[in-house]
């Protein structure tokens, strides 16, 4: 006797071992369900059922509400790691159709860290759990569901996180785009230029701040930094910035960074090394490192 049916626009073996390993686990409590497949046309049809040796009543309601407990438990976790990935395409190509493949994939890629970041939180475990009672609500009135239509018409809240998530992606995807683009004009200037310097040797503070030193341990104060620098404090710009602008004046064949363990701008150590392209190395250590105490006073 059939006491459940689940039907999959989308089916395959991953979602199928995600649906037969909850009917196993029910074996371990005596409830032993059949698993059928069919195929009809374009979609998969699943079917449940258990022998009529087990029909009494008091069995049967007690094994009904056991399989559809299991089953919810399976396509709740179908649906976030199964088929969300498909619906942000879906969406990615119906409501942002402007951006090419190569861009839509670098976008998913995106949303997946982003996922990936939200695994464990609270935010996360409270979709699923919303996810599993709407199935499970459904369920007291109902012995079939259609996966995808089941979150389409009654996942609404779930699917605006989803493009509300898709949105954060978007903006992340072109935040990295635009610091690409502002990479690669940088390494354009450096490129073009012949360099002022040899050799610079960047000493981190403590508090963040820079200083530049030559190939002889000088602290570096040549009217182009120091034109930039007035330039520069006058806009209110910051130190990263001053930084990384001195260096393309200077453009130096070496870039040596020192105690940059000591900078929580991490990021401002990665845009110097893509910038300076197999120029820079980093220091942790050294006889010119001792000058980070008293730099200030210089």
């Amino acid at each position: 006797m059939v006491i459940l049916t689940v039907l999959l626009n989308e089916y395959s073996k991953e979602i199928y071992d995600r649906l037969k390993e909850e009917v196993l686990s029910l074996k371990k409590e005596g409830i032993i369900v059949n698993q059928e497949i069919e195929k009809q046309k374009d979609m998969t049809v699943i079917y449940y059922s258990i022998d009529e040796m087990y029909l009494q009543e008091d069995y049967l309601n007690y094994a009904k509400n056991k399989l559809k407990c299991s089953i919810t438990n399976a396509i709740s976790n179908v649906i976030i790691y199964n088929l969300e990935k498909n619906i942000v395409i879906k969406i990615l190509q119906s409501q942002y159709d402007y951006f090419n493949g190569k861009e839509r994939e670098l976008i998913l890629k995106h949303y997946q860290n982003i996922k990936n970041q939200e695994q464990d939180n609270a935010a996360c475990i409270e979709g699923k759990t919303q996810i599993f009672y709407s199935i499970m609500s459904y369920f007291k009135d109902y012995d079939s569901i259609n996966v995808e239509g089941f979150i389409r018409f009654r996942l609404k809240n779930y699917l605006q996180k989803v493009e509300y998530t898709i949105d954060k992606a978007v903006e992340d995807f072109l935040m990295e785009k635009e610091y690409n683009e502002f990479i690669h004009l940088l390494r354009y200037f450096v490129d073009i230029q012949e360099p002022k310097i040899d050799v610079v040797n960047v000493l981190v503070n403590e508090d963040g701040k820079y200083y530049l030193y030559d190939d002889v341990n000088c602290l570096i104060n040549n009217e182009y930094i120091e034109e930039l620098a007035s330039e520069m404090i006058d806009k209110d710009i910051g130190h990263e910035d001053l930084l990384i602008s001195s260096l393309i004046t200077l453009a130096p064949k070496k870039i040596n960074i020192h105690f940059a363990v000591n900078t929580c701008e991490k990021e401002i150590i990665e845009t110097i090394k893509r910038v300076f392209v197999g120029r820079v190395e980093l220091c942790s250590g050294c006889k010119l490192c001792s000058k980070i105490k008293n730099a200030s006073q210089e």
